[in-house]
């Protein structure tokens, strides 16, 4: 009943500024689809179809063959935590979390090493990355450098957080019974429906960060949507250290926005999100210690 009356309050708040903060939401909202469709779409769709095709196509098992011993001795992961690593690589999160939900969903990963394998599998989408980093900065060394650490905690967080039991699943290759041309259309669909529900989620973010964040605040905006805050990093006028490091924490956290998104997709399972939100803060640290390790900082 205690959070019932919680969730009403929010939701009259959010009425009440609906109305007083009429023009500046409108504005937001415009805001979050100009946004939407000049950088995050374009990075955004292309890989989710891409993805789609290469998991039909085999290469994340044939990944798992390469690495699957490595990941077994390093991670102490099946070679299907492999599989869910490699898949994250190219399409990132959320969308990753649809793919951990199949495999739980099909017995090919238990809870526990769900849970265990996302919570080093977080990456922001490569090329939506690497376009808000030029975006950014303008020197190559730092754009290659913030591009790389993220990828360098993950693995590293794995490595602390992974299990003393090594997980012996056997990965199992699936026969296709739908065509390449019919798998092209079922993703374009699926990816479609997928990038709504990202415009939806970004869009009510920008709502909320209008209300209670209305000087614009990037550090602020970053940590509620993480879109939104790489996109007010470009246009701040702050120091370089600070911008270096409030992208690494940005995309460590990956914002609420996304972790709301993520949540939804696993609502239906029994995943637990306590161990990837750990990781999350272990990221953020094992960021901050590699950007001055790499004398990017100082």
């Amino acid at each position: 009943m205690q959070k019932n009356n919680i969730y009403l309050l929010f939701i009259l708040i959010f009425t009440i500024s609906l109305f007083t903060f009429h023009n500046e939401i409108q504005l937001s909202i415009l805001n979050a689809c100009e946004l939407f469709i000049t950088k995050v779409f374009p990075s955004l769709f292309p890989m989710f179809v891409l993805t789609d095709l290469l998991i039909y196509l085999g290469l994340p098992e044939l990944l798992t063959k390469i690495f699957g011993n490595f990941f077994k001795k390093v991670f102490h992961t099946s070679p299907y935590g492999a599989f869910m690593f490699f898949t994250s690589l190219f399409c990132g999160t959320p969308a990753n979390a649809y793919v951990l939900k199949n495999l739980v969903t099909e017995k090919k990963l238990s809870v526990d090493e769900a849970s265990y394998v996302f919570s080093f599998s977080f990456f922001t989408n490569p090329l939506f990355y690497l376009t808000m980093l030029n975006f950014i900065f303008k020197e190559k060394n730092i754009i290659l450098t913030l591009f790389l650490i993220p990828y360098l905690a993950n693995i590293i967080t794995g490595i602390i957080l992974r299990p003393k039991i090594i997980s012996e699943n056997i990965i199992i290759i699936n026969k296709h019974s739908k065509s390449l041309l019919d798998t092209l259309l079922e993703s374009i669909k699926k990816s479609m429906n997928t990038m709504l529900t990202i415009l939806g989620t970004i869009s009510i973010f920008f709502i909320i960060n209008t209300v209670i964040n209305p000087a614009n605040n990037p550090f602020i905006s970053g940590l509620l949507e993480v879109s939104q805050g790489l996109s007010q990093l470009g246009l701040a006028n702050l120091n370089l250290r600070v911008k270096k490091l409030y992208t690494l924490l940005f995309v460590s956290f990956g914002g609420l926005s996304i972790i709301l998104q993520i949540k939804s997709i696993l609502a239906d399972t029994t995943i637990s999100l306590k161990l990837f939100l750990k990781a999350r803060f272990i990221e953020c640290l094992l960021g901050i210690i590699l950007l001055i390790l790499t004398n990017n900082y100082f």
